[in-house]
């Protein structure tokens, strides 16, 4: 038999009457020694026998049932003998192998895991299900190999407090997704009690108060001012690469990065009398109407794509490769593991190539700024551009609240088409066209060069 510390034969002094007191006092496993353990589960309190397996079996927790405290009243002296017996026979490698033995007590990583497997493709873009299962892998390492009916208060703090005031809404997420784990495994009887990732004010508390507010750790996302973009886009056409046009495209888009870098060559119309591209909602953060975005393509948007998809047809052939901004794998676009080009390319040719001390999203802030900055013909006070309009063109939710956005069927394409171009024309003004005083300016200016060309060479003579 194995010695019997002092903590166990505490445990060995409690009785029935103990139990309704250690149930209200607790809200996980009460020992009465010998292997012998109280839980509530399914609304009723239940016996166990809980042993572990031996480490080269597999070293995980079993819970064996021995009833409810109602089938097993006055059985207390019992219960410890046929606990203690079940553990010993599982020392000794004979483990209980019936049906009703009980199951294995997962890990919270392993369960984790398969909870993930089931939820995690339900989620309607590849974006949000790699940032659901990265944030769970990175930062719960510390309870990964621990028996999830094991996961107490203490556990779900120090996972999230030291994310808590720099990262606020990852540790956010991170909690509701340890939340929806730890109600799983309780669906599944593998823990009991209150879920020790609920958010509560006690637990705000614990982790030393209300997270700061999303934006202030690090500010706003810096942004290019938006009478600065034309001499961007300028160097940007100078530049005869992918990432730079890519960084185009996007200024003159405003869309987010995990939006744009999609874009796939079904989705774009450049040959209608109004191009545009067909966004499908399942690849946006926020979709206006849950149905494919519509963006119309002003024509500086259009150039850009067809130089793309020109350069694209010559390394790889005509129609070869569907993504317009294929990534990069050992120098070879749109092979290996990485589909698409990375939003990290982009800021970093952004802050190294272009030296802007700036962020990709922070495009959309230009757009927007530029847009307050436009008044209708003849005023300084009135806006040329509907506010509602402006939002749409960032992708926004619809303006108005539930309501509004309930009755709201249309996502003002019309006055979408305007603003794009006016905010195209901005950033890369169009080349003035040819007018009858240009072209006698250019004649007269011609007739000039030719004649202090003969006049050179008369002197020369």
């Amino acid at each position: 038999m194995p010695k019997v510390n002092a903590k166990q034969k505490e445990f060995h002094k409690r009785t029935e009457a103990d139990i309704h007191a250690l149930l209200a006092a607790y809200d996980d496993d009460i020992a009465f020694g010998g292997g012998l353990y109280l839980r509530m589960q399914g609304g009723a309190a239940r016996w166990f026998a809980v042993y572990r397996r031996r480490k080269q079996d597999d070293g995980k927790k079993v819970r064996h049932p021995l009833g409810t405290v109602e089938q097993r009243q006055g059985e207390l002296h019992t219960l410890r003998a046929e606990a203690a017996q079940i553990c010993e026979k599982a020392r000794a490698g004979n483990y209980p192998d019936a049906p009703e033995c009980g199951k294995a007590v997962p890990t919270f990583g392993e369960h984790a895991t398969a909870f993930m497997d089931q939820y995690v493709p339900t989620l309607k873009n590849k974006s949000h299900q790699d940032k659901w299962r990265s944030s769970v892998t990175n930062h719960c390492k510390s309870i990964w190999n621990k028996p999830i009916d094991q996961i107490y208060k203490a556990d779900v703090i120090a996972v999230l407090k030291p994310i808590w005031k720099t990262i606020p809404v990852m540790a956010s997420e991170v909690r509701a997704r340890m939340e929806a784990i730890l109600d799983d495994a309780a669906n599944h009887d593998l823990r009991n009690g209150d879920n020790p990732a609920l958010w509560t004010k006690a637990l705000m508390h614990s982790l030393g108060g209300a997270p700061p507010a999303s934006g202030e750790t690090r500010g706003s996302h810096a942004a290019v001012p938006f009478d600065e973009i034309p001499a961007l886009m300028v160097e940007l056409a100078e530049r005869n690469c992918q990432t730079a046009r890519a960084l185009s495209a996007i200024i003159l888009s405003c869309l987010r990065s995990q939006e744009f870098v999609g874009m796939r060559r079904c989705e774009l119309d450049l040959d209608a009398e109004q191009p545009s591209w067909t966004v499908p909602y399942e690849r946006f953060k926020v979709d206006p109407h849950k149905q494919p975005y519509v963006v119309p393509l002003a024509p500086q948007l259009v150039a850009v794509l067809r130089e793309q998809i020109a350069e694209l047809d010559e390394i790889y052939g005509p129609d070869n490769v569907d993504y317009i901004w294929p990534g990069s794998i050992s120098g070879t676009r749109g092979d290996g593991a990485k589909p698409v080009i990375s939003s990290n390319t982009m800021l970093k040719y952004l802050k190294e190539s272009m030296e802007r001390d700036a962020t990709v999203h922070g495009f959309r802030a230009s757009f927007d700024t530029w847009t307050d900055d436009q008044f209708a013909d003849g005023s300084d006070a009135t806006p040329k551009y509907h506010p509602h309009a402006v939002e749409f063109v960032l992708a926004h939710v619809a303006p108005g609240g539930k309501t509004k956005k309930s009755y709201r069927r249309g996502m003002m394409l019309k006055a979408r088409i305007a603003i794009m171009r006016d905010w195209a024309d901005h950033c890369l003004p169009p080349k003035p066209a040819a007018t009858k005083d240009n072209n006698v300016a250019a004649i007269a200016d011609h007739r000039a060069d030719d004649h202090d060309k003969k006049s050179r060479n008369y002197e020369a003579v």
